[in-house]
């Protein structure tokens, strides 16, 4: 048997980049700060991202006509925090948060390395967490270089 923690502890050895997760709804925007993501195809270009069950995110994104990945900069680590619950939450307007709405209507994070609009493609059962698959509908990179790293529970810069 697999204990908990000690998976939690060797997962942490995994240098991540950190992304915030916006989606659009009846009740306003919503962002969730997600680090498992990743590309799964180049044709159709499809990305995934997996959220916890009891997340009220993974409620939204399942409801969700579409989502973007705001791909963070270094200097983005608050947003990292705020769209984890750590610092005080956005409210659904995003009034303090600067974006610009997409192809989609969703919000994209400014200052990003990069934004990458989905549509839904289909979701997978991933134990206490939801794969959630997108069709990449738009991409752009952003004016920064610099990514958010996480690892072994903190941020990181990349040593150039």
């Amino acid at each position: 048997m697999i204990d908990p923690e000690r998976f939690r502890d060797v997962m942490a050895r995994h240098a991540a980049g950190v992304t915030v997760v916006t989606t659009a709804g009846p009740s306003g925007y919503h962002g969730v700060t997600v680090t498992a993501f990743c590309p799964v195809s180049l044709e159709p270009p499809l990305v995934l991202v997996c959220l916890a069950r009891e997340q009220q995110s993974h409620r939204l994104l399942e409801q969700a006509a579409g989502w973007v990945v705001n791909l963070l900069a270094r200097d983005q680590e608050f947003l990292a925090e705020q769209f984890a619950g750590r610092a005080p939450l956005a409210d659904p307007r995003f009034s303090r948060v600067p974006h610009r709405p997409g192809i989609l209507g969703i919000p994209r994070i400014e200052g990003c390395l990069a934004w990458i609009e989905c549509r839904p493609w289909a979701r997978y059962d991933g134990g206490d967490h939801s794969i959630f698959v997108g069709e990449v509908v738009a991409l752009e990179l952003g004016p920064a270089d610099d990514p958010l790293i996480y690892y072994e529970r903190q941020y990181h810069e990349l040593a150039w």
